[in-house]
């Protein structure tokens, strides 16, 4: 990945302005991808201990209403299901999520039943089912399908048992029916919350993961086109933006090809190291100068080519000739010797009747012309014919 790649996590969003596609997915290597995996557990996990404070909130309501009613056999069963998830809060920091997760649907499915055999269908008390079936989708997220199956399959025959067998009668319990009533508009809107909370949770969790597998993919489409010495693009998205160009048939385009000169001096005298020093230089020249939508790319060597979109005549030579004069400001450390850089660059203009490979052979040809006139100069053309580029690379003045 490119020197400027995303570091933080707290700078995910922001795209390196050199690849110029701020619509793309945020790129994220797979430290970046491991970090945001784990945050994104860490969320799952501090929902599924809400779970349990709630489960404990639930068992406390049974509590004071057993208390009030003297049901003494339903008060030691609540006190008995309080300590039992108060434990399962407590291991959910010391274990891994699973047991405690496994802890708590087993209670959170007993006591429904409890309730509902001891008291009446019409309370409602066994509609918490629903919720935890949604709930343990949270409480098991990193399990394998087979174990969410099976407590699905659990959940779901317990609550159809409980359709079917006989259950109790409130009266014969000494329940008045209006605090029946009443725990039962409780317990269904707690449902129903918690059921949300939990879609939510597992809506946000499949956003972040298919945001974190997108962010990957980008990360590798990244490579594939990045010039890892440099940070810029490598060939493949200048190839891709002239097949654009070509197909769209627009004329509002330039095409610049840049050229270090006497950098075969560079690596000769001071050694490879001091070369790719001033070739990153450069780079860095060029990714400040030009928009987020030019294509800024290393071509090979010390070669470069810029595909500037949408630019007026007027404006390409003003902006090449700025360049040009901020690499001449630029020098590089040789051996406690600065050596100040120069770079020869050839431009071309769009032309409606002429495709986008004309284009680039034009400029190819203007950076001859640049090298043979002297070097450090900007070479410009907008009338030019169908042409072939200039010469090999290893034989054009350096």
């Amino acid at each position: 990945m490119h020197r400027c790649a995303l570091a933080e996590l707290r700078s995910w969003g922001v795209l390196d302005r050199r690849h110029g596609r701020r619509d793309a997915p945020v790129a994220l290597s797979p430290a970046q991808a491991r970090a945001a995996a784990r945050l994104e557990r860490e969320r799952t996990v501090l929902f599924a201990r809400g779970y349990i404070v709630y489960s404990i909130l639930m068992v406390t309501g049974v509590l004071a209403m057993s208390m009030r009613n003297d049901l003494p056999e339903f008060t030691v069963a609540a006190l008995i299901a309080a300590g039992i998830l108060a434990a399962a809060f407590v291991l959910s920091y010391l274990a891994p999520l699973v047991l405690a997760g496994s802890v708590v649907l087993l209670v959170n499915v007993s006591l429904p039943v409890v309730l509902t055999l001891a008291f009446s269908k019409e309370a409602s008390f066994d509609l918490p089912l629903l919720g935890v079936g949604l709930a343990l989708f949270v409480l098991l997220f990193d399990e394998p399908l087979y174990v969410k199956i099976g407590y699905m399959l659990l959940i779901s025959g317990t609550f159809v048992a409980l359709q079917i067998i006989p259950v109790g009668d409130p009266e014969s319990l000494g329940v008045d029916a209006g605090r029946l009533e009443f725990a039962s508009f409780v317990n269904n809107l707690l449902t129903v919350s918690m059921g949300m909370i939990a879609v939510m949770v597992l809506q946000l969790r499949f956003a972040a993961t298919r945001r974190i597998l997108e962010g990957v993919a980008r990360f590798g489409e990244l490579q594939a086109a990045t010039d890892p010495l440099t940070g810029l693009v490598n060939r493949r998205p200048v190839h891709d933006q002239l097949e654009r160009l070509a197909d769209e048939g627009r004329a509002t385009y330039a095409i610049a090809v840049l050229d270090l000169d006497n950098f075969k001096d560079i690596n000769d005298s001071f050694g490879h190291e001091r070369g790719d020093h001033a070739i990153r230089l450069v780079a860095d020249v060029l990714a400040d100068s030009f928009r987020e939508e030019d294509i800024v790319s290393r071509w090979g060597g010390d070669e470069f080519v810029v595909v500037i979109p949408r630019v007026l005549t007027g404006e390409v030579a003003t902006v090449l000739e700025r360049v040009r004069r901020q690499v001449a400001a630029t020098a590089v450390d040789c051996q406690g010797e600065a050596t100040t850089l120069t770079v020869s660059i050839g431009a071309a203009h769009g032309r409606a009747d002429r495709t986008p490979d004309d284009c680039f052979a034009a400029a190819d040809h203007a950076l001859y012309q640049a090298k043979q006139a002297g070097r450090d100069r900007v070479v410009l053309v907008d009338d030019y014919a169908s042409v072939e580029p200039a010469t090999n690379p290893a034989d054009s003045p350096r």
